[in-house]
């Protein structure tokens, strides 16, 4: 006879009295519960000692392979999909609010009140109903154990509820207590809100809330990353702070640390304003050492690029005019040689917002919901001069029936597309890291300066905020006025 020691056995008593039943029950690992979303693992064995014993070892040796499954997953020997729970603890416990107040059931009330026992006794009767959805017996035909662990076939099976859904179980916590208490706030509840009440405030085109929601996402996923859980937010010290730097310093560029920190700064602070059991939190991210120059981390020098010289500029065109297939690419590098606008600002833009005629034609750069714009700054009239003005004119011939100047890349990702032809020419002039597309922005500056023009009037034209200065400018008329005016004497 072969001796079996069941260490996660449990018995259990029955709901009748002299009744028993059985169960596997096995606490998971601190480091595995995050990614099985559990503390323990939980599988009926049956209603008898003979019965809990027969079933026993299968159940264990499926319980020994989720948990080495896990193992590797967690350490990254196998790629799993990054699965984030759609709802935090605290969403879970607001709509188990709001569902019990739908019931008809008030969630706060005092336990003595002698005029709650009709609460006390549907509190009772919807707790049951919830219950019974999830005994093997109501839910037979489904033919699984909502664990993936239990045995359907198995008739000794007892009757208990079994993977009850987080949301029912949300419900009936509340429906067990006379004053619910809602879960701390975590730092992905504070992502959430932040992204929620950003959004409300303007209606963001879908590429512009990607971003967004990325940015927010990097940002509240390096706290996780470097924490190795997800914190709430009250219990982040600054100590830990200081560690998610150090993680990200190690990964990305200074700059970018300081991007990252400026949004979950960003989203701390919102969150402090926002969760009155916040509300005297201090923000342990704020004042911490940065890393790149310029307020909470402006680009390095890096970072920003170069201009490019004469004759890298006068090279890298040639190739792009003598060896693309499509005559757009030419026709982009053009307008920014011209104009000095980002190459976003270039690539989204619709045929509406070229006026090509005219004594002062220009580009409306402004946001639509194709593409979004860098800052508030951006929005403005880019006079189109010279060379500029000619290959926009033959960028309007090429449209064809599209609404956008540049179909192959005004679409989603059409930038990063147009970026990378483009560097694949600059590349194979230089291969200095500083020279990129970008760089003709900075040509621009330099002969915006070169010729005398005013710092004031140079931020106009290159889209860059111009502060207390934009007083002294009327409407848009007369921006574009001062803009054409200044470009006209950079290009003479």
């Amino acid at each position: 006879m072969v001796n079996v020691t069941m260490k996660y056995l449990q018995e259990r008593q029955g709901k009748k009295r002299g009744t028993l039943s059985y169960r596997y029950r096995r606490p998971v690992p601190g480091a595995l519960k995050e990614h099985l979303g559990k503390g323990e693992l939980v599988v009926p064995l049956g209603k008898t000692l003979v019965a809990a014993t027969k079933a026993y070892g299968k159940v264990d040796k499926k319980v020994e392979k989720a948990l080495a499954e896990a193992w590797d997953a967690v350490n990254g020997k196998v790629k799993t999909p990054k699965v984030q729970p759609t709802k935090t603890a605290r969403e879970l416990f607001n709509d188990a609010i709001d569902r019990a107040r739908d019931l008809g059931i008030n969630p706060y009330r005092h336990e003595d009140d002698d005029s709650d026992d009709a609460d006390d006794e549907m509190r009772e009767q919807i707790a049951d109903s919830i219950a019974d959805k999830y005994r093997p017996s109501y839910r037979a035909a489904g033919g699984a154990y909502a664990t993936g662990l239990g045995d359907p076939d198995n008739p000794d099976d007892h009757d208990d509820p079994v993977g009850i859904t987080k949301a029912d179980t949300a419900l009936l916590r509340v429906l067990m207590t006379s004053d619910p208490k809602a879960p701390p706030v975590t730092i992905m509840d504070a992502k959430k809100r932040y992204l929620q009440n950003r959004f409300a405030l303007r209606e963001p085109g879908e590429l512009e809330r990607k971003k967004d929601e990325q940015r927010a996402d990097r940002a509240a996923d390096a706290i996780v990353e470097a924490l190795g859980r997800v914190p709430t937010v009250a219990s982040i010290t600054r100590e830990e702070a200081r560690k998610v730097q150090a993680y990200l310093k190690g990964k990305v560029a200074a700059g970018t640390v300081d991007r990252y920190l400026n949004d979950i700064r960003s989203i701390i602070n919102h969150a402090i304003a926002e969760f009155p059991d916040l509300h005297e939190l201090k923000n342990h991210f704020t004042g911490l050492p940065i890393l790149a120059g310029g307020r909470w981390g402006g680009p390095t020098a890096d970072e920003e690029g170069r201009p490019l010289t004469v004759e890298e500029a006068t090279a890298i065109r040639d190739r792009i005019e003598r060896l693309s297939r499509q005559p757009d690419l030419i026709l982009i590098w053009r307008m920014l040689e011209g104009t000095g606008c980002r190459l976003a600002e270039v690539t989204g833009l619709r045929v509406v917002d070229v006026v090509a005629d005219g004594n002062m034609p220009y580009l409306d750069i402004k946001p639509h919901d194709r593409r979004g714009l860098k800052t508030v700054a951006s929005i403005r009239r880019v006079p189109l001069v010279g060379d500029a003005l000619d290959a926009t004119r033959a960028a309007l011939k090429l449209v064809g029936d599209s609404d956008m100047l540049f179909p192959r890349y005004g679409v989603e990702g059409g930038n990063t597309a147009a970026s990378a032809a483009l560097m694949k020419h600059v590349r194979e002039i230089t291969d200095d890291k500083l020279a990129r597309v970008h760089s003709l922005r900075h040509n621009m500056a330099d002969k915006l300066k070169v010729a005398g023009v005013e710092e004031a009037d140079r931020k106009l034209v290159l889209g860059h905020a111009l502060g207390g200065e934009g007083k002294r400018y009327g409407g848009p008329e007369a921006r574009l006025e001062v803009a054409t005016r200044a470009l006209r004497k950079a290009l003479a």
